[in-house]
């Protein structure tokens, strides 16, 4: 194989294949890049962790056809550093087992594996397709990513579920739904076309965390298809595979309290910034904060007994429609990530009078809430 194609070219096209290896690989193939080029003039590359499977091509000048695996760290390494506006020379015509990468005075001689070696990812045959605008997607996703589970015992929750559903006014949705336990994220958007007979799937969180990447350099239609195991997006120029997880997400809608008829309005950034700046007196591991809710008033505190009984207190103005004065502990890190999936300046908080969960939300738009248990403390 020997190709010549432009740096900027090249690094877009890496950077979105390369993130999906592993560091440490028992397997050596996996370490690497899969590059093909062909007669047609067309690049591309592969790279996988038997999981998921990224591949993107771009146009380049072939001088021979033929395909190859380089280490991608040390590969993506070259061609980040290497000057913008140049041209890259992949050849591996003098030496099969070294590939020569030639850019401007600079060479480099890398390992290499046969590309037959290389694992093949195959999707299946699709039991679901539809398109879907990538900040819609996007969207979906990045706000509810936050809640996924870490805990692999129960591996049902290490990811998104996505499924259509009936919205609480009556239309059909498409929802992503994700929860550790302690908190749950649920974000939803008009059932796009095809997604009416759709089985709800789980999208590993590994996988949400590459998707998202891709869809932020890219703006357009996202074609989805699904199989019984695997989905495949085409976003671009750029496939992505990946397997879901298989297992049964459970009825999080249980969860969703029902009766929650005490609100709260209060500017989402007043309360980012004062839980933030309450908590930095502890060192604990949960970093347990308490809202004190009262007419007009929200004050805000946490306390540390390590730190010799610190304690800090932020009070600030709410809208409040009860009389009722209620206290509540919250694990800080949990309110904070849904604070900050959220996009408008003013939060919505539903509670009731017991400890109970409460819903957090945009007070301008529902597509998106946000459920949080409180603490036991």
């Amino acid at each position: 194989m020997k190709i010549e194609v432009k740096r900027n070219d090249l690094l877009r096209i890496l950077e979105h294949v390369q993130s999906v290896v592993e560091k440490r690989n028992a397997i050596p193939i996996l370490s690497n890049v899969k590059i093909t080029a062909t007669s047609d003039g067309t690049l591309e590359l592969e790279a996988t962790d038997m999981d998921i499977s990224i591949s993107d091509s771009v146009k380049c000048t072939v001088l021979e056809a033929g395909n190859i695996t380089l280490p991608a760290a040390t590969f993506y390494e070259i061609v980040r550093k290497s000057p913008e506006k140049t041209a890259v020379l992949i050849d591996t015509t003098q030496q099969p087992s070294l590939g020569l990468i030639t850019i401007g005075t600079s060479e480099f001689n890398l390992p290499t594996l046969p590309a037959e070696e290389f694992p093949s990812f195959q999707v299946g045959k699709a039991t679901n397709k539809f398109h879907i605008h990538s900040e819609i997607l996007k969207n979906l996703l990045a706000k509810t990513r936050h809640a996924i589970s870490n805990d692999e015992t129960r591996y049902y929750l290490n990811g998104i579920y996505l499924h259509p559903a009936t919205s609480d006014e009556g239309g059909q949705v498409l929802r992503a739904v994700s929860t550790d336990g302690h908190r749950l994220a649920r974000a939803q958007t008009l059932l796009p076309e095809g997604c009416e007979a759709m089985a709800g799937v789980i999208i590993p969180k590994k996988a949400v965390g590459e998707i998202i990447k891709l869809l932020e350099s890219y703006v357009g239609e996202v074609e989805v298809s699904l199989s019984d195991k695997k989905i495949s997006l085409k976003i671009g120029t750029t496939d992505f595979y990946s397997k879901l997880i298989d297992g049964k997400f459970p009825d999080y809608e249980r969860v969703i309290p029902k009766n929650n008829d005490k609100y709260m309005e209060v500017s989402r950034e007043n309360l980012l910034r004062s839980i933030d700046l309450v908590i930095s007196i502890s060192n604990d591991k949960t970093r347990a904060v308490k809202f004190n809710i009262e007419p007009s008033k929200l004050t805000v505190l946490a306390t540390s007994e390590i730190n010799g009984n610190s304690k800090g207190v932020q009070e600030m103005p709410v809208n409040y429609n009860s009389s009722e004065i209620i206290t509540i502990d919250f694990n800080s890190r949990y309110v904070l990530d849904s604070l900050g999936a959220i996009d408008g300046d003013t939060v919505r908080v539903a509670l009731s009078s017991g400890a109970g969960a409460v819903i957090a939300q945009d007070a301008n738009e529902n597509n998106c809430i946000y459920i949080l248990m409180p603490m036991q403390v």
